[in-house]
């Protein structure tokens, strides 16, 4: 099993330095444990220049959110997950949706040896604001072609309200986790398209610390954007 963290860190978050406006977030990664609770608690630091929203009111130049999740990870390959995504620290309007709150379910099918199944699908929506339906659905193949390489890729749909489109989104996806040392690892997701999930986003881990960067797609509308968390598992055993 996955080192556990035996008490319960509080989140101290700095800023990284980036700008921007984000996106939604995407977790194609399912928990590798099973019978094991993870935590995840990040922040994301936006740097808007001259921006300003549907009103025409100027927005804050810095805004700092806080991204909270909680999943258990089952025996049979299900990881369920409560999520709340982009709830201001300071600042605000970044973002088109803050405080939006999330079922994530991710089911993997082990298919050989070193090739695995992953469906997933995120439901929710924003409570403060009209509410949206918001869904996301994706699956990839996950290949691991050598110990501590694991290589995805596959597709995803949006509908059109967490899109900020006027029709559903049907994309594809791609990505990797390289754990180079049991301490020492880096994950990073693409999406492509132009709406709210389209861009990638890379984390670099030690232990259960990891500071990373999300790197939007051309004309998606989405902007760099600083990230620094803690991602840590309890497990029943």
């Amino acid at each position: 099993m996955r080192a556990v963290n035996k008490y319960l860190i509080p989140l101290l978050l700095i800023p990284a330095l980036a700008s921007g406006k984000g996106n939604h977030k995407l977790d194609t990664t399912p928990e590798l444990e099973t019978d094991v609770w993870t935590v995840q608690i990040e922040e994301n630091y936006y740097h808007t220049t001259n921006a300003y929203d549907t009103n025409g009111k100027a927005l804050p130049i810095d805004t700092n959110y806080v991204n909270a999740t909680i999943g258990y990870s089952f025996d049979f390959g299900l990881d369920a997950q409560v999520a709340t995504y982009n709830c201001p620290l300071s600042g605000g309007g970044a973002q088109n949706f803050e405080c939006d709150t999330y079922i994530n379910l991710t089911q993997t099918i082990r298919l050989r040896d070193k090739l695995n199944l992953i469906l997933g699908t995120q439901n929710g929506t924003v409570f403060n604001a009209p509410a949206q339906w918001h869904n996301v659905d994706f699956g990839v193949l996950s290949y691991t072609p050598i110990k501590g390489i694991e290589m995805h890729g596959g597709s995803y749909f949006v509908n059109s309200y967490l899109a900020s489109l006027p029709v559903d989104v049907i994309g594809y996806t791609t990505g990797f986790v390289a754990k180079f040392t049991p301490k020492f690892s880096v994950e990073a997701d693409y999406f492509d398209g132009h709406n709210n999930l389209s861009g990638a986003q890379i984390n670099v881990f030690y232990k259960s610390y990891y500071v990373g960067v999300i790197i939007p797609e051309t004309g998606s509308g989405n902007q760099y954007a600083g990230v620094v968390g803690i991602r840590f598992s309890l497990s029943n055993h």
